[in-house]
């Protein structure tokens, strides 16, 4: 029964599953994933791993997705984000994936683009890059050319042939990504210097996008959507670009044209590091914060339009398609989190969606935090299948580890009972969601709980359980979760080491704090944030290059700016060579990386941020008395295979997440998952 027939049968009267038909769009219902450059693709080509992220949305009930961000159609626009190459090549892949999409009755489409300004020489096939006027775009740094006559019309052939091959390939329609790109670095007045018929006015401006816009109608026919991902404003406070005024106007001149069936908005700029974190804001940002401005957009150009930024929750996301602000909602990271949220929406099951938290995980690693299924679909599962025979399986570890653990393991049908030797579940995520800003973060373990607690699964806290305990309990699976402690063992002298763990758990502090980051990652400038926000002069320091090395991308600008505003004392390239007491202070003595001149700071505190060591002594008590010794067959935990089973008299044992080493909270639940999906 497709979703339509479904919503027909049963009257649901439900804003996001009504279908939507408009013109050359019709969509199932009004939920879509935007283009974005999760595909892991390999030197441009699609693998196993695209079509299956792709495949499982379209199980999942969505209406319509964007195969690919940002998908190139030209030598000189090499790929600098994992995009696909939109040539010849991909046809049989866009066929196998429409195909697919078409047997769950969702509609499928692709975003292609020429990056102008915004690749680089020393990518790809290492052309000279071009844009419409010399101007280096500073994020990723390349040199372009301005455009000649000759550049303007191979790429306008170019468009048109790349959409020919989306269409051979089966897709429902395309849409050229505007924002920060060629097309959008022609309407700029700050990237068009130009005094010929594509400079000066805003019809001379448009006259690049009118001609790519004409030849690829030309080549695809009418009975194929074309859209455009376009901002609504570039404005900011260093420098007027286009304003949301400018932008109508181009909307408006383009359905006057007759060759555009949509508008997919976004809001603001892509140049900078710090531009690009507020047009794909993670959790500093409100949720939905474009979404009135897409409002008036709607008000005035009557095309569909479609918009996605930071709309995680279904509350939102039904308010905006109510009251007209839009035609369909983005949920693209929602998606990443959870491609099974329409299915959870019509089954009434929507307090089980896993809503996005706005780590922006995917954006670094191309992984989903909370989910680390996403994107590895041929080894895991979003789905659980149940074993026939149940099993008495005890977690040591409240953590995110141990949560997933206890999830997956309910999810199989077993007795799983979990012991945690604090008063609170969460974790180290305790410590990771305390600045205001990211306590989004905690949308972790509260799903996590609330899905064991929907399974049945028994927690015991402050419960502090030693192996003779766990051996009476006779049970057939241990899994220790018990994490790490702070290392704070690798500094010399006789001072007072802090951890970050004793900031973010409430020790109150007075004084120059000096911290000293040696991951490079975000834990560290979770707690100078913490300290900062408290009246705390706070110094950070690490041996890296940089300030925030290791840490999430789009959230690094957010820190960075919350440092300037609060006074944060910031220092790279020096290593602590020793902390000694000094009188009632602290002397931190440190050494440039470079010169290897010892410089002396006299501070008040020293926090040490330095991973985890694990909390591994209840799993060496255990290792000798189970059936495994304790030990992973790590060739069947990452092929998606069983662990082997060494007998049914006993127990098998296994560690997971920073109980096995220092990691982040995406590879503790990984572990997790992959232990437990075949218990």
């Amino acid at each position: 029964m497709t979703n339509t027939q479904f919503i027909q049968k049963y009257n649901i009267d439900d804003p996001l599953l009504t279908p939507i038909k408009r013109g050359k769009l019709e969509v199932k219902n009004r939920i879509f994933s935007s283009g974005h450059a999760l595909n892991h693709a390999e030197s441009g080509r699609p693998t196993e791993t695209t079509f299956l992220y792709q495949a499982e949305k379209a199980k999942g009930g969505i209406g319509l997705s964007f195969i690919g961000g940002s998908g190139t159609i030209a030598l000189d626009t090499s790929p600098v984000f994992d995009q696909l190459i939109i040539d010849k090549t991909i046809i049989p892949f866009f066929r196998k994936l429409s195909t697919f999409y078409h047997q769950f009755d969702a509609t499928i489409m692709t975003q292609i683009t020429h990056l102008g300004r915004r690749t680089n020489s020393n990518v790809g096939e290492w052309t000279p890059i071009v844009a419409p006027s010399a101007i280096r775009e500073p994020l990723h740094r390349g040199f372009p050319r301005s455009m000649d006559m000759d550049d303007i019309e191979r790429i306008v052939q170019a468009f048109s042939q790349s959409a020919l091959y989306c269409k051979e390939g089966g897709l429902d329609g395309l849409e050229v990504i505007a924002s920060g790109h060629l097309i959008d670095q022609f309407w700029s007045p700050l990237t068009n210097k130009r005094t010929d018929e594509f400079g000066g006015s805003l019809d001379n401006r448009m006259r690049f996008s009118r001609m790519v816009f004409d030849a690829m109608r030309s080549k695809v026919g009418e009975n194929f959507a074309l859209g455009i991902r376009m901002t609504m404003t570039e404005n900011d406070s260093d420098m007027e670009g286009l304003s949301e005024e400018d932008n109508i106007q181009i909307g408006l001149k383009l359905k006057s044209d007759g060759v555009l069936d949509f508008l997919n908005l976004v809001s603001g700029r892509i140049d900078t590091l710090p531009r690009l974190s507020s047009y794909m804001p993670g959790m500093v940002a409100p949720l939905s914060p474009f979404l009135a401005q897409a409002g008036r957009f709607k008000r005035e150009i009557d095309l569909p339009i479609l918009h996605a930024t930071r709309i995680n929750d279904l509350a939102t996301a039904r308010y905006a398609i109510k009251e007209g602000l839009v035609d369909m909602v983005g949920m693209t990271r929602g998606h990443i989190s959870d491609p099974y949220i329409v299915e959870k929406i019509i089954n009434k099951k929507e307090d089980r969606i896993r809503a996005c938290v706005g780590a922006t995980y995917c954006s670094n690693f191309g992984y989903c935090i909370q989910n680390p299924a996403t994107a590895r679909e041929k080894t895991l599962t979003h789905k659980i299948n149940r074993n026939s025979k149940i099993k008495k399986v005890i977690i040591v570890g409240g953590g995110p580890a141990g949560l997933e653990a206890a999830r997956v393991a309910a999810e199989r049908g077993h007795d799983v009972h979990l012991y945690e030797a604090s008063k609170k579940l969460g974790g180290q995520l305790n410590y990771a969601s305390k600045v205001k800003w990211r306590q989004d973060l905690r949308g972790i373990y509260d799903w996590l709980i609330t899905e064991c607690d929907y399974l049945g699964v028994n927690f015991y806290l402050n419960s502090l359980v030693e192996s003779i305990d766990i051996i009476h309990k006779n049970p057939d699976v241990v899994i220790l979760a018990t994490g790490g402690s702070p290392h704070t063992s690798m500094i010399k002298g006789d001072a007072e080491i802090l951890s970050t763990w004793d900031v973010l758990g409430g020790q109150k502090l007075e004084g120059l704090t000096f911290v000293h980051d040696e991951t490079g990652k975000n834990v560290s400038l979770t707690a100078v944030d913490y300290l900062s926000d408290n009246g705390i002069e706070v110094i950070l320091n690490t041996p890296d290059a940089t300030i925030g090395m290791e840490a999430m991308r789009m959230e690094i600008s957010p820190f960075l700016k919350r440092f300037y505003e609060k006074g944060v004392i910031m220092q790279v390239d020096h290593e602590v060579i020793q902390v000694n007491k000094e009188r009632n202070r602290l002397k931190v003595i440190l050494k440039n990386t470079h010169t290897r001149e010892q410089v002396t700071k006299t501070v008040d505190h020293f926090v040490l941020e330095a991973g985890t060591l694990p909390n591994d002594d209840l799993f060496y008590e255990l290792n000798s008395l189970s059936l495994n010794r304790g030990v992973i067959d790590l060739d069947a935990m990452v092929h998606g295979r069983a662990q082997p089973i060494y007998g049914l008299d006993g127990f098998h044992l296994y560690r997971v997440g920073d109980a096995v080493s220092s990691r982040d909270v995406h590879c503790a639940i990984l572990d997790s998952l992959r232990i437990c999906k075949n218990l």
